[in-house]
């Protein structure tokens, strides 16, 4: 049964359009994993991940883009030593 939650069929894939040209990508697999991409030009990081009762909610927020989640930015400082970028 192992090999089958390795790699789980998919049931079902459903885009929501989202403003700015942002689309939401909701992926359902057979071993009951869910997988939401969202599809834009920019990053996205995750800014926070809560057990609410019987619900998983997950938020995410453009990297970079005016909002606190560039904090959670992660950068290779190996390519560089100028901390401006």
């Amino acid at each position: 049964m192992a090999a089958a939650d390795e790699n789980p069929a998919t049931i079902d894939k459903r885009d929501i359009p989202l403003s700015g040209n942002r689309t939401l990508r909701v992926t359902e697999y057979s071993n009951g994993s869910i997988r939401i991409a969202v599809k834009t030009g920019s990053p996205y990081v995750i800014t926070s991940l809560e057990q609410i009762d019987n619900e998983a909610v997950l938020k995410i927020s453009p990297g970079r883009e005016g909002s606190n989640a560039h904090k959670n930015w992660v950068r290779d400082h190996t390519s560089s030593n100028d901390p401006s970028q």
